[in-house]
C-alpha cells in the first residue's frame, strides 16, 4: 500500500471499435493500485454501453457536449487522485506491465517529470507490422535533459515520445498547467512535453509495452489528409526556438529541422496539385528551401529532391489526372504494409 497511486485517464469519443479491447488491456494491468478513469466526450454510439458493463471497475465521467481530447483529458486529470497520472487511448492495447515498469522508472528517477514507453505499431486489425526504433541520441534509458530533448525533437520530429504512453506526476501537471488545446489543438501534447522538458527530465522506457493502432481512421489520419497548412509541429518547435531553445540546440538539429520543414511544404503543394490548385502549389514551391534537405541525414534527400523538381515542371502544365491519383494513392489512401 505504500505504492503510488496510478490515475489512468483514458479518453474516449465514439470509441465503440476498440474501447472495449483497450479497457480489458488497462484492466490488466500487474501493478496493484490503479484507478481508471474513462472521459466520455459526448460520444453518440455505444460508448457509454461499453463503459457501463464494467461497473465500479472503473470510474465514468461524461461531457455533456464535446470538447476535444485534450480540453477532456484536462477535466480527467483535475479528478484524478492518483500521485502518478497516466494518459492512455481508447483505441490502442496495452500490455500488462506498462504501468508496473514506468512507476519502477519514476521511483528510479526522482527528477523525471514524465515518462514514456516504446510502441508496436499494429493495424485496424490489431495485427503488428514494426516496432518504433528510437533515435540514436534518445537511447541508453539514461533521463533526458531539456537539451537533448529539444534537438531530439528538431531532427526526428515527435517520433519518440509516444503521447498514449505518457506518465506523469500529478505534481508536475499541477506545476506547468493544462494541455492549451485552444492554441496547438492536435499537437497540444508536444506542447506539453516541452514545457515539462524545460523544468524536469524526461524518461524513456526502452521496452515496447503497447501496440498502437494505426490505420483506422484515428484523428492523425484524419489531420493530414489533403493537408496544406503547415503542421502544428512547427509553430511549436518554432516558439520554443524563440524562447530561449536556440541557445542549446544544435547546427545539425536546426539543419534537420528545417528539412523536415521543406518535406512538409512539399506534402502541402502535393495536396494542391491534387485539389487541381496549381498557383497555390507554385506559391509553396517557391518558399520552399531545398539546401537543408540536401544537408539533412534524417529525410530521404533523393525522393524529396525529386518530388520537388516534379512539382515544379507539373504545376505549370496542364492538370495530370493520372498523377494526381498516383499522388492521392501514394499519400492518403492508408493502408497497413503488405503481409501485417
Amino acid at each position: 500500500m505504500n505504492r503510488p497511486l496510478v490515475s489512468i485517464i483514458v479518453p474516449v469519443w465514439n470509441g465503440e471499435a476498440h474501447l472495449r479491447e483497450a479497457l480489458d488491456s488497462i484492466l490488466a494491468q500487474t501493478y496493484p493500485r490503479c484507478e481508471v478513469i474513462v472521459m466520455d466526450d459526448a460520444s453518440t454510439d455505444a460508448t457509454p454501453a461499453i463503459i457501463a458493463s464494467y461497473g465500479d471497475r472503473l470510474r465514468h465521467l461524461r461531457q455533456e457536449t464535446n470538447r476535444g481530447i485534450y480540453d477532456n483529458v484536462n477535466v480527467g486529470i483535475a479528478a484524478a487522485r492518483g500521485e502518478l497520472i497516466a494518459t492512455y487511448h481508447a483505441d490502442d492495447i496495452y500490455e500488462p506491465t506498462i504501468v508496473a515498469r514506468e512507476v519502477e522508472y519514476l521511483e528510479r528517477h526522482p527528477d523525471v517529470g514524465a515518462v514514456f514507453a516504446l510502441d508496436t505499431f499494429v493495424d485496424a486489425a490489431g495485427r503488428e507490422y514494426g516496432r518504433l526504433v528510437l533515435p540514436g541520441e534518445v537511447r541508453g534509458a539514461s533521463p533526458l535533459d531539456y537539451a537533448t530533448t529539444l534537438n531530439a525533437l528538431l531532427a526526428n520530429k515527435n517520433r519518440f515520445l509516444i503521447c498514449p504512453s505518457a506518465m506523469v506526476r500529478a505534481s508536475v501537471h499541477a506545476a506547468v498547467g493544462v494541455y492549451r488545446q485552444d492554441v496547438f489543438r492536435n499537437t497540444s501534447d508536444l506542447e506539453m512535453w516541452l514545457r515539462i522538458a524545460q523544468r524536469y527530465r524526461i524518461g524513456i522506457v526502452e521496452e515496447h509495452l503497447m501496440r498502437y493502432r494505426h490505420f483506422h481512421g484515428n484523428s492523425s489520419q484524419r489531420y493530414r489528409h489533403l493537408k496544406t497548412a503547415p503542421e502544428n509541429y512547427f509553430r511549436i518547435m518554432d516558439l520554443y526556438l524563440a524562447n530561449g531553445g536556440s541557445a542549446v540546440a544544435t547546427p545539425r538539429a536546426l539543419t534537420d529541422y528545417e528539412a523536415h520543414r521543406a518535406e512538409d511544404r512539399l506534402m502541402a503543394a502535393v495536396s494542391h496539385y491534387i485539389m487541381k490548385e496549381p498557383a497555390a502549389a507554385r506559391t509553396v514551391l517557391n518558399g520552399i528551401r531545398m539546401r537543408p534537405v540536401w544537408g539533412s541525414g534524417k529525410v530521404q534527400r533523393a525522393r524529396l529532391t525529386t518530388l520537388y523538381l516534379l512539382l515544379q515542371a507539373l504545376t505549370r502544365l496542364p492538370h495530370v489526372k493520372a498523377i494526381a491519383d498516383a499522388f492521392y494513392r501514394r499519400w492518403h489512401v492508408k493502408q497497413p504494409p503488405h503481409g501485417a
